[in-house]
């Protein structure tokens, strides 16, 4: 089968800011968006993303850098949420492969299960329980690479948008009931931001979201320490406050890191990242759409600066990973990280990705 401007993935060998490899796989695409990367036991790296109602998935080694042809995960019902950090979501726990995606059309968070590194796929659970409640289309997923795998979205089956979780402890074939995490007591959290979620090495969720509380637009956080059955009390982030009555369609990034949650966030227009304990650490002025990912070692924090992609690992200086990018995903792979990208080419869009260090 021949798919309806193709993707182009280029990925850089791992030696920082050097030389960049080319695969194209077969197929051509009208126009790829939103990428997801995660990276599974063997060091393959997979790639999720949106074209049209349709999910695809590429996979590749990072030893030799060859992506495999693209697999198509499936179609959505009506109309797939995407564009915005509205799109398919993947992780690799315990040798499979999960990916998630929330169609317009019916309001659901659905999920694809692969056995085979992507390979094939077959249909899972519908993850929210109440029908059409997920229809905003912004959703996260997470796991600790092993059986553990928890998704976070934006639902409004209160009438207000309230941010739900669910998990699964055996890589996504079945899962738990799910739980409400936060809602505002003002009504509704901002409707218009992705949420984010992680898990640590002992099994503790954090989920991060864009509250709408008392005028304001910060993020706030709260940890489960029982695997997602039930959420603490939330807090939020940062030390000053974004008085906004709008959305800014930016939810942030967060990772754990050395045991805690490592986030990264816009306030107006600047780009914050900031520890579970400790003052906020100013990252970019006039920057947005910021992305965090963690190594045994490192922190990786990625954000949209003047229309390139700029990366900071730990306290080093900030460099421009690409002129031309948005919607940036990340995730480590060995001593580095792998990053993939949206870039704008012509009425179309290329996909782009490099590892670093």
């Amino acid at each position: 089968m021949r798919l309806p401007v193709f993707l182009l993935l280029l990925l850089a060998v791992l030696v920082p800011w050097h030389g960049i490899a080319v695969v194209l796989p077969s197929g051509d695409l009208r126009s790829p968006r939103q990428p997801q990367v995660a990276v599974d036991a063997a060091r393959r790296v997979h790639v999720v993303f949106g074209d049209g109602d349709a999910i695809f998935v590429t996979s590749g080694d990072a030893a030799d850098l060859e992506f495999g042809p693209i697999v198509k995960v499936a179609e959505v019902p009506a109309k797939l949420a995407l564009g915005m950090r509205r799109g398919p979501r993947i992780v690799a726990a315990d040798g499979r492969l999960v990916v998630t995606a929330i169609s317009h059309g019916d309001g659901n968070v659905h999920s694809w299960l692969s056995d085979d590194a992507g390979k094939t796929w077959r249909s899972g659970e519908r993850i929210n329980t109440i029908a059409n409640s997920a229809r905003e289309g912004l959703h996260a997923m997470a796991g600790d690479g092993r059986g553990l795998v928890t998704c976070v979205w934006l639902d409004l089956r209160g009438g207000g948008m309230e941010v739900w979780s669910r998990v699964s402890r055996d890589g996504g074939v079945t899962w738990e009931p799910e739980v409400r995490v936060y809602a505002s007591p003002d009504g509704a959290v901002c409707t218009c931001c992705v949420p984010s979620v992680a898990v640590g090495p002992r099994g503790e969720i954090v989920a991060m979201w864009r509250n709408a509380l008392g005028g304001a637009r910060d993020m706030w956080m709260a940890s489960s320490s029982d695997g997602g059955q039930t959420f603490g009390a939330a807090r939020k982030l940062g030390e000053g406050t974004w008085k906004l009555n709008a959305c800014p369609m930016d939810g942030g990034g967060l990772a754990f890191a050395n045991g805690a949650p490592s986030t990264t966030w816009r306030r107006e227009g600047t780009v914050f990242a900031s520890k579970a304990t400790g003052p906020e650490v100013e990252l970019a002025a006039g920057a947005a759409q910021p992305v965090v990912a963690s190594n045994a070692a490192k922190v990786a924090m990625l954000w949209e600066q003047g229309g390139a992609l700029s990366v900071r690992v730990d306290a080093g200086a900030a460099r421009v990973l690409a002129q031309s990018a948005r919607m940036a995903s990340v995730a480590p792979l060995g001593r580095g990280f792998v990053a993939v990208w949206e870039e704008p080419h012509g009425a179309s869009t290329l996909l782009r990705a490099e590892i670093f260090e």
